[in-house]
């Protein structure tokens, strides 16, 4: 039997509001009259659905039918109970401000609020079951997968398959109607139905890739000791991997992965370029991580997503640009779970202004769902061979970002609207960045070289996998949808602690229009690239020992420590330093007038760990002094942060 792999999905979707969060975008009704056929299906009362079929489905002309022995796999999406709430609910789940920050609730929870009840949900799966469709269930109780045969899909949906051809000579499929069903139970979306629009990645693969391994530790998070152990990176693939390249990018680099996991399981994959780079950069930020590579249609992935609570951080380098209300529901669903979901911009420039989404026939594009983290693109010049950050981080020239014209502002980024040209209306984009230029990773057996938003995209996901390392030791929860944290650093006067501020480089569009990155928040990079500061900024997580490498003297007659050994620059600890708990590497934590009265007794310290210990640092003559709060001894051996 043929089996046609399913992709994209059509809904037209009407504009949805809420005063608090704005966390999806309104798209008006497809134009021109729509071909209906008659039910194959008739004497039964049948729910009539719309926003499967555009105009420029209709006039393609026609091929011929689907064979009627064609396997095809559909997401049957059921209309969301309280909806508002729904929003309302991710809203406040993402909010630090809110009472409700951070307390996820589980799919099962999810269903109970949101989904269908158990008796609805049932009587879809017997739908299904008395059309001879192979049935899937899902925990949130409102998506259903269902495969079939084009023989035993056509009665049930009221349509008839056909091929057609698109303007470019490609084939596409798609119905001849609307579809309609025999089932009370109210339904949103049948996905699946044609492939008119095709997914693309975020592209970027090109020439003179140098960075690869722990270089990309080096740069965001140095001297951490966290790997991502004890988490999982979800992959949003529409092509393949080969786990040998997978392992020969290990061998390359000088590190050992676990293998990768495939959902759904036993999935025979093609090796594509984007899988395997999207998995090697998750890995080399997080190398003892989880990766776990979903498949399928982008409902269907999504949907598979939502059941993997144990999950708290994906990556997706793709676009797809017919979304549905149940794209977006699924999307917030991930966001009340507690799992971030890290979205490429692109990596064709700048969005042309009042242009994006730039697709046709009225599609909603990825870009625009809510919950999600976008991740542009930077050029970064590292010292020492990639051991080091650098100081030159600038803006991708290729780098997608811009401002939605169709999506009104979310309210964490009032806080830099009007920065450096962001509005303060729409969605700005991106959120953040990481680099994304001169990339190495292994594909069919060889060194390859890429780059692109591609690339820092899972990077981003990688890093939160540290994140969410550290809050797992502390019995916090994961950091989950977090913009709102992000942004909150811009008004709490954490930005500089926290991101390297890229301030050069502009993205031009195609109309020779450019946005250009500047001082704090820019279309270009968004916050910018991330410090390892934000590990502990994002999980809260302040109560763990304080570690020191090496013994600290004192100036004679002083209570100062000296440096054993600088890092990369001033703001960064070296080898053999402590850094405050609170932060790292630590700034100013404490003023000089603290140090007063039996302080100045502290005898040398050795190397050890310590529980409480504060450092004041001086900038000028690079000094550490402290404070309080010895653990008395035995000490732990020597170690560094975590």
């Amino acid at each position: 039997m043929k089996h046609i792999n399913q992709q994209t999905d059509s809904l037209h979707l009407g504009r949805r509001r809420n005063f608090r969060k704005l966390l999806l975008v309104a798209l008006c009704a497809f134009p021109g009259p729509l071909v209906v056929a008659q039910p194959i299906t008739t004497g039964v009362h049948r729910q009539q659905l719309k926003g499967h079929l555009t105009e420029e489905m209709i006039k393609a002309p026609l091929e011929g039918r689907i064979p009627p022995t064609t396997e095809m796999t559909l997401t049957v999406g059921l209309v969301i109970r309280n909806s508002a709430e729904l929003i309302e609910t991710s809203s406040q789940i993402s909010d630090p401000k809110s009472p409700s920050y951070r307390k996820y609730l589980t799919p099962e929870q999810f269903a109970d609020r949101f989904g269908a009840t158990p008796a609805d949900y049932q009587s879809v799966v017997e739908w299904a079951k008395s059309n001879n469709l192979t049935v899937t269930t899902h925990r949130n109780r409102f998506v259903v997968n269902v495969e079939g045969s084009v023989a035993d899909i056509e009665p049930a949906l009221g349509v008839h398959l056909n091929n057609h051809l698109r303007g470019d000579g490609t084939v596409f499929f798609a119905p001849d109607a609307e579809p309609s069903l025999a089932l009370p139970v109210p339904v949103e979306h049948i996905g699946g139905l044609d492939n008119f629009m095709v997914p693309t990645n975020a592209g970027g693969s090109g020439s003179g890739g140098t960075y690869q391994g722990t270089d990309f530790r080096n740069a965001y998070a140095p001297q951490m000791t966290l790997t991502g152990s004890g988490q999982k990176i979800g992959i949003f693939m529409l092509d393949g991997f080969a786990q040998s390249d997978i392992n020969g990018y290990a061998k390359q680099t000088g590190q050992s992965f676990l293998r990768v996991q495939i959902v759904p399981a036993k999935t025979v994959l093609t090796p594509g370029l984007e899988g395997t780079l999207d998995i090697e950069a998750s890995l080399s930020m997080a190398p003892a991580a989880q990766v776990v590579a979903f498949v399928g249609s982008p409902t269907t992935i999504l949907t598979n997503m939502t059941d993997r609570e144990d999950i708290s951080q994906f990556s997706s380098s793709w676009f797809w640009y017919n979304g549905t209300t149940t794209d977006v529901n699924l999307m917030l669903q991930l966001g009340t779970q507690g799992q971030s979901f890290f979205q490429a911009t692109g990596d064709s420039g700048a969005y042309i202004v009042g242009v994006f989404p730039k697709y046709v026939s009225g599609s909603l594009d990825c870009r625009q769902f809510p919950s999600i983290t976008m991740v542009g693109g930077t050029d970064l010049n590292m010292t020492g061979s990639g051991t080091s950050y650098g100081s030159i981080e600038t803006a991708w020239v290729n780098s997608g970002g811009g401002i939605e014209a169709s999506v009104p502002i979310p309210p964490e980024q009032l806080w830099i609207a009007g920065v450096n040209g962001a509005s303060s209306s729409n969605r700005n984009v991106p959120d953040v960045s990481a680099m994304a230029n001169d990339i190495n990773i292994f594909f069919k057996g060889a060194s390859t070289n890429v780059g692109g938003t591609s690339v820092a995209t899972p990077l981003w996901a990688g890093f939160m996998a540290l994140v969410n390392e550290l809050a797992a030791s502390a019995g916090a929860p994961s950091i989950g949808y977090a913009n709102p944290a992000f942004y909150a650093t811009t008004v709490t006067g954490d930005y500089d602690a926290n991101f390297h501020d890229v301030v050069t480089g502009c993205n031009p569009d195609k109309t020779g229009n450019s946005y250009c990155a500047g001082t704090g928040y820019d279309l270009v990079t968004g916050l910018g690239s991330p410090k390892n500061t934000l590990i502990y900024t994002l999980s809260g997580v302040h109560a763990f020992p304080l570690y020191c490498q090496g013994p600290l003297t004192t100036t004679t007659g002083t209570t100062y420590f000296k440096w054993a050994s600088q890092g990369a620059d001033a703001a960064s600890p070296g080898p053999g330093e402590c850094a405050w708990a609170n932060r790292a590497p630590n700034g100013v934590e404490m003023s000089s007038n603290v140090i007063a009265g039996s302080l100045n007794k502290v005898a040398n310290l050795a190397a050890g760990k310590f529980a409480e210990i504060g450092v004041y640092r001086d900038l000028t003559n690079l000094v550490v002094t402290q404070i309080v709060g010895l653990v008395t001894p035995p000490f732990s051996s020597s170690s560094t942060l975590p």
